[in-house]
């Protein structure tokens, strides 16, 4: 007889039900991870404008572009165009432009066909980048490299034009290396380095700051801001080749160095820019009769200024200039105004010569050895007074051969 087993076979357990919601969020989960990497990864161009352009914002970039190429750890951008906030007047714009990503992080930029204008006047500008860097601190603190043309002015009335190559580390160290061309005149090499601490090192007609005849520190930390120039020991005629500046025969083999500084952004200047200079002149003297050499002796001459500048740049408007050439000192205001690298030049210099130093070198131009180092000490015992001199001068520095230079003198000599 059958017998029935001893313990009875429970029936099947049902399968766990799935929460829809949990689904649902992995699913999210899934397709945003999805969407991101095809949009990233394979080209999803809404998605990738999308988050480009949020990126921009979020370090003060206004940025439109064409077209762009989204891959992996890369972002390539057409057409681009790009101003910053808070900077008027300074705008930017590439063919291409490649944004290296470690993820969805910018790690490197690389442009090529760079455009950058800078218009109105440069102190404002200056200001404002300064006032952008406190408001976004780091937004142009990525590695990058460019081949960039900088416009001064208007893109098509550009005063200065610098096109070359820019390397930038991370932080604020970099350096552009190319050329300058300054009012429709080729100026040649120009060279630039910078960092977090120093003064924008600039310098111009060598590819070596060591061979530039004209060097340029810009200082940007302090207000007001300026910027100096300074020209080591040089021939005139090397320093005037090329310039559109023509000198004297007698002039072309004296060497010349000095500097000059610039300041500008002091609210206090109404708009002007105030400077001085400081030349001197080796193996030159002005052109004088020989009863002057006494007065003016030895082979250099020293040039001084204080001025200002118009906003423009076009003017320069001297209170004060000298020059000292041996024991004769002219001094007195003028005006340059500027014409490309040439310019038309109005001075009136005033000076004094004692009647007893007059007398001396006439007498010495005249009369040699013991006689006539007696009557000099005469002349320089018996005269007094002195004698005025106004020295006027009218030139082009295009044509400074026919510069007119008038000379008056008033007697003012008498028995002590």
């Amino acid at each position: 007889m059958d017998t029935l087993p001893d313990t009875v076979r429970e029936p099947p357990k049902e399968a766990p039900k799935k929460n829809p919601r949990r689904g649902r969020i992995a699913a999210f989960v899934l397709v945003l991870g999805g969407a991101l990497g095809v949009g990233v990864g394979l080209g999803h161009r809404d998605l990738a404008r999308w988050w480009v352009e949020k990126e921009a914002r979020a370090r003060g970039i206004e940025l439109s572009f064409d077209d762009l190429t989204p891959r992996w750890g890369r972002v390539v951008l057409h057409g681009a165009k790009a101003k910053l906030d808070g900077v008027p007047g300074l705008s930017a714009e590439a063919a291409w432009i490649a944004v290296d990503l470690d993820g969805l992080s910018p790690t490197r930029i690389e442009a090529r066909g760079a455009v950058v204008t800078l218009v109105g006047p440069l102190d404002e500008r200056l200001e404002a980048l300064k006032a952008f860097d406190r408001a976004h601190p780091g937004a142009l603190d990525l590695p990058a490299t460019a081949e960039v043309t900088v416009h001064g002015g208007s893109r098509h009335a550009p005063w200065i034009v610098l096109t070359g190559h820019a390397t930038k580390a991370a932080g604020d160290a970099g350096s552009f290396a190319g050329t300058v061309v300054f009012e429709g005149t080729n100026l040649g090499l120009v060279g630039a380095r910078w960092n977090e601490k120093d003064p924008v090192s600039m310098w111009i007609g060598a590819e070596a700051v060591e061979a530039a005849p004209l060097r340029l520190a810009l200082d940007t930390a302090p207000t007001p801001m300026s910027l100096a120039a300074t020209v080591p020991a040089l021939r005139v005629a090397e320093l005037a080749r090329g310039r559109g500046i023509h000198v004297p025969a007698d002039l072309r083999d004296a060497t010349v160095e000095g500097t000059a500084k610039v300041f500008f952004g002091d609210p206090a200047s109404k708009g002007m820019h105030g400077g001085t200079a400081s030349f001197e002149v080796k193996g030159w003297v002005p052109p004088h009769p020989k009863e002057l050499d006494g007065i003016v002796f030895g082979n250099k001459t020293k040039l001084g200024a204080t001025f200002e500048i118009t906003p423009d740049l076009g003017e320069i408007r001297v209170a004060k200039a000298t020059v000292k050439a041996g024991a004769l000192e002219l001094s007195g205001p003028g005006t340059l105004k500027r014409e490309g690298l040439a310019a038309k030049v109005k001075m009136t210099l005033d000076g004094e010569v004692p009647c007893s130093e007059l007398g001396a070198s006439a007498v010495g131009a005249h009369v040699d050895g013991l006689i006539g180092d007696l009557l000099k000490g005469v002349a320089r015992v018996g005269l007094g007074g002195s004698v005025k001199v106004r020295v006027t001068v009218d030139a082009d520095t295009r044509r400074i051969e026919g510069a007119v230079v008038d000379q008056a003198v008033t007697m003012g000599c008498g028995l002590r």
